[in-house]
Order: structure tokens, then C-alpha cells, then sequence
């Protein structure tokens, strides 16, 4: 592992020529570059950012009157009657894309994925699996197996999950990729309290486990990728997270914590904490890169940080009025893949770091609805109460200030001209209402949410075929997310969850395999070192019921072969009552005790007997 004076000077050429260590002015430049790139990525994405905030105001249904406004900012008191709504298209669809993403993504009971791990013989010899197994009730194999690998990892991670609620933050996650186009986790590691029944008593303790951390694109830049046809690329990304903390918070933490950079907690720089300055609320404005860093330089060449990770803090003026800024934390990643997990909805080109989403589409359709929908009520409001003309010269309605306006009213006046209600200045409110129908259906087509997927009855179909199409036509883009995503981040996620709790297990852990219907108790090296992982969403169990099939059928091929060496006199290949025992544990029966004969010796049946009942059970299979 490198250490924090590993760093990399690069000549322009590209060649890395020597390293060097980092002194205080080299430091300072990284802050600056830092500070520098945030301004940049900022700049580039402003007009998004203000999508973003007025996605948010829509999903809130908080309505829009800026029009409402004058130039000073005060409100026009000609518009003050004017109605203020924001319709509920964009939380609506939030709300059901969400839950249909949820559905799709994770089963009610099973997995949602599957593991393919990495065995050897020497770890076959030094795995016990009689001794892993808790408690005497269970059928325990009598042979450790590749499905019996299988199953250890994916208890293991589904353990992992369980501890975390992992579902939720997953939701949190697909919220804001449909949203505003991007969902991010971050891989980290982070402490979890357990209370332990030991033979001392109860004492409490905390374990380290993996968890995806949802990570707001709002406060995070990426790195805008650049494309090039050229084979010499090998930096990888660097993003930019941005956070404001309490002052006290990091000098406690720079000074409890380690000045180790290959530390994964560790890396602090306790003197960079002295040159700032907090704000007024006591807090400082800290800056996170992540990546392979290049800190560009004007008198000597470019310098490289691979995969590294440095926090700048910013903090209030001096008082000689100069901006405050300082490195404050330096570490090397543990893994050499990055900590950010991407959930992109929809790239439209290649050189843009930011997808686009449903809500994203939605929101000019939505500000259109929401006007129609206003100026509907505005219409409406025009012919309830319209403006009245009167003539000032009558006695009467100069003593009063002007006609009363409501039912009953008595007027001490004979002329019929005398007032006039303009009934005309309110237009038509049909034409409104039918153009605010035509902004809801097309939200519904652009967005993919049809009246089915919200529960109510399709307008345009009568059969039910018809309605299950519409609904299904709605959910395409839907189930594509789900399946880019999952054949994607979220098997990268599993590889990495998998990989960092095994690495941070200390001592044993204990989880429930269900197959074995009991719990196991394990160390790090009765683990697979290595494992694939295979994601299937909420069709996990389906797919299980699937292989199960698929097994038994295998079987029944088998004893059709097997008949042969019955026939010729040879022992049988197949022994029957494993083969029995194995179908009834795959089916869910875990005490075969007490639901099968003991294996004491009985007559074996006649050559021919068992031919024809092996025949006759394998010719009333379907085919």
C-alpha cells in the first residue's frame, strides 16, 4: 500500500519520472485546485440544479407565483385574487414509479440474488460443514458441496442486508434517480451496536458492516466523462462531495483520529484546522475528492494522487478579510474501486455526467397542467363573481360606494341600466378545462403513469387484455431501469458488500440459511475467498421453484437411464432415498426425521420391480 509520500510527479510527456513528498505549499495548491474544480462543475450544471429545485417545489405541491410578483419582489395587488394551485402529477407519479420500482426489484420472501462461489479443493478439505451448523434438529449434509458455498455467501450478505435495512435505503436511492435522473450509494463501513447473551451475561458490543449510504446528487459533482479514442487513458473519475459540518465536529475528529493516511478512518491533519475560520453559525463549508487526483502545477510538472482521498475545509474570513482554506484530511482508499455507486435512469449523450429521469421530463407538462388548471379557476372565478359597472351619478349608489353584490340584495334605484355585469371578461372555462385534460393525459404518456398503474379505470379500453396491455406498455420503461440497474450497480454492489464484510469479520458470526432451516455459525476463512453474484429481483423465488423443477426432472431422466444397469444386473447408480431426501429439503421440508423411515436394511426389491415402478414414475412426468 502506498503511503502518503507515494505521490506521483508526471512530466509532460505523461511518463511518471519520480516521486516526491508533498510539502505545505503543495497542500495549499491542492486546495485551490479543489475549490477551483467545485466552481467549475458548479457553473456547468446550473441550469440542471434549477430543474432540480423546481422538481422538488412540484413533488411538494407548493405553487408557483412568481407571476404574481412585482419587480421589488412585493405581490401585485391586481393578481392577489388570483388562484394558486400546483397539481399533484409529479408526486403522484414519485409515489408509483417508486413502489412499482420496489416490487420489481425485491421479492416478498427469497432472495433477489444468487452467488456462484469460488472453491478449491484445499477448501473443501478445511471446511467442516458438520461442525458450522447450529443446533441438532436440522438434516445436516454429510458432504460439503458447491450449492453448500452457494448458500453460505448468500446467507452471509442477506444477513448483511437485514442488519441494515437495505430495502430502504434502496428506495431512497431509486427516488432520486427518478427524480433527477441520479441515484448514488456510497460503499462504506459503519459501526453497529449489538447487545451479546454471553456466559458473563449480556454485554454489549459493535460489529463493522457494509452499507450502502444513499448519497444526494445534490451535494455530490461528478467528474464529466471524456470520451477519447486513445489507449493511454488510465485516470480514473474524481467527484467532489460537498457537505457543511460543524466546526467542534471535525477538530474532535481530527484530533481522536489517526494521522495514518492508509488508515481507511484515519488520515487527519490536525494542524490544516488552525488556519480556519467558522462562519457565523459556527460551521465550515468541507469538500470530499475522491478519485485519481491531478494537481496541475505552473513551474513544475502535473502531479498524480491515485486513488486517493482529500477533504478541504473552508471556513469565514480573517480579519485581514482573506478567505480561510485548508487541507484537513489525506487517505488512500482500502479498495481500488471507487466508494460511489452510480444509478443513472437514462444517459442522452456520451459526454454528460447527468441522466435525465421521468420527473425531469414531466416537470414542463406539469407546469403546464397546473396553469391550465389556475387559469380555469380564475375563469370560473370571473363568471361567479364578475366585475359590475354602475353609474356613480345615482344618489344610491354613491351614498353606498357602489352596488351590493350578493343574493337578496336591495337596490333604491329604477333604472335597469344603472349596472352592468361583465360576465364576457371571464372567457369560456370549457376551453381551460379541456386543455388542462389534454397536460394530464400527456403527463401520463410521457411519464409512463396510466390510470391503470394508479388504480383507476382505463377511460379508453373495455377488455381486459386491452387494460393489462395499457398497463403493461406503462411499466416498460420501468421494469428497463430496473433491469439496467440490477444487471449493473447493483451487482457491483453485491461483489463489494461481499468483499468488505468478509475482509472486516472479526472472530464468528451466526445467520439463518433457510434451505437448512437453522442458523450457521462462521469464520472469515470458512468463506469463500472470491464469489460472482447473479442478480434476479423479485423473480428470485420463481426462479428458485424453476431450478427445483429442473433438478427433479434431471432425476427422473436419470432413473430412465439407471433402469439400464437394473436390467443388466449392475447396481443401481442412483441411490433412491438420498435422491428422496434431497427433493423433500429443496421443497422446503426441513426434519426429515420425522417424516421418513429410518435407513434400517430391508429386502431389496425384485430387479424387475424396481424397473417397472422407476418406468412407471417417470411415464406419469408431463413432458
Amino acid at each position: 500500500m502506498a503511503s502518503k509520500s507515494d505521490v506521483k510527479q508526471v512530466d509532460d510527456d505523461a511518463s511518471v519520472s519520480k516521486k516526491r513528498r508533498f510539502d505545505q505549499r503543495d497542500w495549499d495548491t491542492v486546495a485551490e485546485m479543489a475549490i477551483e474544480e467545485l466552481e467549475t462543475r458548479k457553473n456547468d450544471r446550473s441550469d440542471r440544479e434549477k430543474y432540480w429545485e423546481d422538481i422538488d417545489r412540484q413533488i411538494c405541491m407548493e405553487p408557483n407565483i412568481a407571476y404574481k410578483r412585482l419587480a421589488n419582489g412585493k405581490m401585485d395587488p391586481g393578481k392577489v385574487w388570483m388562484s394558486e394551485l400546483e397539481l399533484p402529477l409529479q408526486a403522484q407519479a414519485l409515489e408509483v414509479l417508486g413502489a412499482d420500482i420496489r416490487g420489481l426489484r425485491f421479492p416478498d420472501t427469497g432472495l433477489f440474488f444468487r452467488a456462484h462461489s469460488q472453491i478449491t479443493d484445499e477448501y473443501l478439505t478445511k471446511v467442516d460443514f458438520q461442525s458450522i451448523i447450529l443446533g441438532d434438529e436440522t438434516d445436516v449434509p454429510t458432504k460439503f458441496s458447491q450449492d453448500n458455498a452457494d448458500k453460505l455467501v448468500e446467507g452471509f450478505l442477506a444477513n448483511q442486508f437485514n442488519q441494515t435495512d437495505f430495502t430502504e435505503r434502496m428506495r431512497r436511492i431509486d427516488a432520486e434517480a427518478l427524480k433527477y435522473g441520479m441515484g448514488v450509494g456510497r460503499a462504506r463501513m459503519e459501526n453497529k451496536t449489538v447487545w451479546i447473551d454471553e456466559a458473563r451475561g449480556v454485554v454489549k458490543d459493535s460489529v463493522r458492516l457494509p452499507v450502502l449510504a444513499p448519497v444526494s446528487i445534490k451535494n455530490l459533482y461528478l467528474d464529466t466523462p471524456k470520451p477519447s479514442m486513445h489507449s493511454s487513458q488510465v485516470l480514473g473519475p474524481m467527484h467532489i462531495a460537498v457537505d457543511y459540518m460543524k466546526f467542534e465536529n471535525l477538530a474532535i475528529a481530527a484530533n481522536k483520529g489517526s494521522t495514518d493516511p492508509d488508515d481507511p478512518d484515519g488520515g487527519w491533519m490536525p494542524a490544516g484546522l488552525k488556519k480556519l475560520v467558522k462562519d457565523d453559525r459556527g460551521y465550515v463549508k468541507v469538500l470530499e475528492l475522491e478519485g485519481d487526483i491531478v494537481v496541475p502545477r505552473k513551474t513544475t510538472s502535473s502531479v498524480v494522487i491515485p486513488g486517493a482521498v482529500v477533504t478541504v475545509a473552508l471556513g469565514g474570513k480573517d480579519s485581514g478579510g482573506n478567505a480561510t482554506r485548508a487541507v484537513i484530511r489525506f487517505r488512500f482508499r482500502k479498495y481500488p474501486f471507487s466508494s460511489y455507486i452510480l444509478f443513472p435512469y437514462q444517459y442522452e449523450s456520451v459526454d454528460d455526467a447527468y441522466p435525465t429521469s421521468p420527473l425531469m421530463k414531466g416537470r414542463p407538462v406539469q407546469e403546464l397542467a397546473s396553469n391550465a388548471a389556475n387559469r380555469l379557476l380564475d375563469s370560473a372565478m370571473l363568471k361567479l363573481a364578475a366585475p359590475v359597472g354602475y353609474d356613480k351619478a345615482d344618489p344610491f349608489f354613491a351614498q353606498h360606494g357602489g352596488p351590493v353584490i350578493e343574493p337578496y340584495a336591495l337596490w333604491g334605484n329604477s333604472d335597469p341600466n344603472a349596472v352592468k355585469v361583465w360576465t364576457e371578461l371571464g372567457g369560456d372555462p370549457s376551453t381551460m378545462a379541456a386543455a388542462m385534460t389534454q397536460a394530464i393525459n400527456l403527463y401520463a404518456e410521457l411519464t409512463g403513469v396510466l390510470p391503470g398503474r394508479v388504480g383507476a379505470q382505463t377511460i379508453s379500453h373495455t377488455t381486459a387484455y386491452a387494460k393489462g396491455a395499457e398497463i403493461q406498455r406503462g411499466a416498460a420503461r420501468t421494469v428497463n431501469y430496473v433491469n439496467a440497474t440490477g444487471q449493473g450497480p447493483m451487482v457491483t454492489w453485491l461483489d463489494r458488500s461481499y468483499q468488505m464484510g468478509r475482509d472486516n469479520l472479526k472472530g464468528k458470526t451466526a445467520f439463518h440459511i433457510a434451505s437448512y432451516g437453522g442458523f450457521v455459525e462462521v469464520a472469515k476463512e470458512q468463506l469463500p475467498e472470491k464469489a460472482v453474484f447473479e442478480w434476479l429481483g423479485s423473480g428470485g423465488p420463481t426462479d428458485e421453484n424453476q431450478k427445483m423443477q429442473s433438478r427433479v426432472n434431471g432425476l427422473l431422466l436419470a432413473a430412465k437411464l439407471d433402469a439400464i444397469n437394473l436390467q443388466t444386473g449392475q447396481q443401481p447408480r442412483i441411490n433412491l432415498n438420498n435422491a428422496i431426501d434431497a427433493v423433500l429439503r429443496e421443497s422446503g421440508w426441513i426434519d426429515l426425521d420425522a417424516i421418513t423411515n429410518g435407513q434400517a436394511a430391508t429386502a431389496a426389491p425384485a430387479p424387475g420391480a424396481a424397473v417397472a415402478a422407476i418406468q412407471n414414475l417417470a411415464a406419469q412426468q408431463p413432458q
